[in-house]
Parts: C-alpha cells; sequence; structure tokens
C-alpha cells in the first residue's frame, strides 16, 4: 500500500489532500487549525478523551481544535514553531486520515508514505530543517517515518494545480505561462512570479505579517476595547469565519467591524501588491489567488480584468492539492 500526503502546514490551519490508499477510495480532503497547547490534568485528574492528548518530545499536547479552548494556546506565527511542531501536526494529520479511511492507524504507519509540504518562501533555505525534523520520530509510542519527503516553496504547490491535473498530467497551455501567484494565508502572503513556466527569483518574494492575521489584530483589540475580552488569535480567527462571537451564553453580532477590517485589509495588501508587482503583472498571462487568506479579499480581483484572475476551487487547498498532484506526477518513482 502507498499513501501519497500533500502537506499545508500553515500559520492558521493544516490541510492535507490524501489519495492512493486503494485504488477505489476517492482523494481525503481534511483541516484542521494550526493550535496547540500543553494538556494539563488539572484538579479533575484525567477527566476527559485521553485519545485528544499526544505525548511528543517528553511533553502531553492538546491538537487542533481540542486545543482552541486552552488559556495558553502556542502562538503560531514564528517559523520556529512550524519547525518544532510539524511532526505533531503530521502526526494528527495520519491520525485523522486513517478515522477518515475507518482504518487502523498501524496500517498506514506501516505503509509506504511519501509526503510533499510547503515552507514559506522567506525560509526555504531552512527546508532541510523540516526534512529532517520528519525523518523519524515518535509520537504517543507510536513511531512515524517517511519514504520519501520533499519540501517545495509555499505557493509553488498552488503552481503545481494550476499547472497539472489530479493525475499528475500537465495541463495544455498552462505549463509555459507567465503568472503570479499570491498565496494569502495566516501570517503570510507568499509572492511566486513564474516566468515561461519557471519560478523568478527577481519576481518572487513574501510579505511577513501580512496575511489575516492582521484582521485578526484589528478584531481582537476591537473586543477588549469594546468587551473587555482578551482572546487568541486562532479564537479570533473563527470569530471571523462565524461573524459573531458567544458573551455569557449569547451571540454578539460582528458582521459590521469585521466587514470594515477586511475592507481596510484589502486596500493595504492592494497597495502593496502593486507598489511591488505592477510591472510584472502587466507582462503576465495569469494573475492566481489562492490560500485560505483569498475569501476575504474579493476587491483584490476587481482591478483586473475577469479573464486575468484565477481562483481556484476550495483555494485555502490549493497548496495541499498540488503537492499531492506533485506526488502524482511523480508516481512511477514511488
Amino acid at each position: 500500500m502507498i499513501v501519497n500526503i500533500g502537506l499545508d502546514v500553515g500559520f492558521g490551519d493544516v490541510k492535507i489532500i490524501a489519495g492512493g490508499i486503494d485504488d477505489e477510495t476517492p482523494d481525503v480532503t481534511l483541516k484542521y487549525p494550526t493550535a496547540v497547547a500543553y494538556a494539563k490534568a488539572g484538579i479533575i485528574g484525567s477527566l476527559g478523551s485521553v485519545e485528544e492528548e499526544y505525548d511528543f518530545n517528553g511533553r502531553t499536547y492538546l491538537v487542533g481544535k481540542t486545543a482552541l479552548q486552552c488559556h495558553d494556546l502556542f502562538s503560531t506565527r514564528d517559523i520556529e514553531f512550524l519547525l518544532r511542531y510539524s511532526p505533531l501536526l503530521a502526526y494528527k494529520a495520519i491520525k485523522d486520515l486513517a478515522t477518515a479511511e475507518n482504518i487502523q492507524l498501524s496500517a498506514i504507519l506501516s505503509a509506504q508514505k511519501r509526503l510533499c509540504l510547503g515552507i514559506p518562501l522567506a525560509y526555504y533555505n531552512r527546508r532541510h530543517e523540516l526534512e529532517n525534523s520528519l525523518a523519524n520520530y515518535t509520537v504517543c509510542g507510536d513511531i512515524v517515518s517517511f519514504d520519501t519527503i520533499d519540501v517545495r516553496a509555499q505557493s509553488q504547490g498552488i503552481l503545481f494545480d494550476y499547472m497539472v491535473d489530479q493525475n499528475g498530467q500537465p495541463v495544455e497551455g498552462r505549463i509555459d505561462k507567465t503568472v503570479l501567484v499570491i498565496d494569502i494565508g495566516f501570517n503570510t502572503v507568499d509572492i511566486l512570479g513564474v516566468v515561461a513556466g519557471r519560478p523568478s527569483k527577481e519576481w518572487s518574494g513574501m510579505i511577513e505579517h501580512g496575511g489575516i492575521c492582521r484582521i485578526c489584530d484589528d478584531l481582537k483589540n476591537y473586543l477588549q476595547t469594546e468587551f473587555n475580552c482578551n482572546l487568541s488569535e486562532q479564537v479570533v480567527k473563527d470569530i471571523i469565519c462565524n461573524g459573531y462571537v458567544n458573551l455569557y451564553g449569547n451571540k454578539k453580532d460582528l458582521s459590521t467591524p469585521i466587514r470594515s477590517f477586511k475592507e481596510a485589509y484589502c486596500d493595504w495588501l492592494i497597495q502593496e501588491i502593486n507598489s511591488r508587482w505592477d510591472k510584472f503583472l502587466k507582462r503576465a498571462d495569469r494573475l492566481i489567488i489562492a490560500g485560505g487568506g483569498s475569501y476575504y479579499t474579493d476587491s483584490l480581483q476587481g482591478g483586473y480584468p475577469s479573464d486575468f484572475v484565477i481562483i481556484p476551487d476550495m483555494p485555502e487547498f490549493g497548496n495541499a492539492r498540488g503537492f499531492f498532484k506533485y506526488l502524482m506526477a511523480d508516481k512511477g518513482n514511488a
């Protein structure tokens, strides 16, 4: 059995596209928050589900949605967080994959596994650290290893998603295009310039702390000022998605301030893009906007011809889907 896993460990969410478990099973699409916190016993001891706890490197953690309720939720904006906790997040991805497929976790752990994932553009020189951290490790007594690990630059997955089909075959008319890929994440905006099908160092860059965390910061300050409510950025991210906050058992509608913060963010991001990439865009064939932040940037595409801008289906999965397609293109070497 061969399992191909396209993994996007973002600062906001972990996205997984996996397949190859058996010939009749469709690809699996999963997502959970990039949320990690220490598990605490408290005065009630071990009350609760130990299945949600993960032993890793001598500590016990909560990961994903269960961690969102913790008071001391880790900040996820730092590259050191991804380097340290990507193995733990990848283990949860494998565990969730086993649950989705209704098979034993041990079956996937013992299978041949091929992993492709990304690292933010500005930290691409640290990709070998990420590879080494994922090479062989233990969580909850389970040994995790991958037969192949391929670390690509974040936003390259979105490019693969555009250039090749689900079977990893080139899409006619897309291989040699000049495109700009804007990958709007939680913390970073990764921008990949592609000239005649090849990534360009000159026209690629990353806007650190330029993702939707800026909207979260504005809303977090608003909640603190208006309601004396100090919440973690991961919780605030969920509030932005839902459009309301629960206060003392009642839903408080926040659609108006959230809309205002989104508009301000779009105005800022458009200015950033135009000031640095306007010359490139004028000669480009296409502009591809993806990543989870693309849901909040309607006005960004409004300044260009409609047939110039491409927003893929389920754009937050663009990288994971592209990484999976990359593995499918390389299946002859499996």
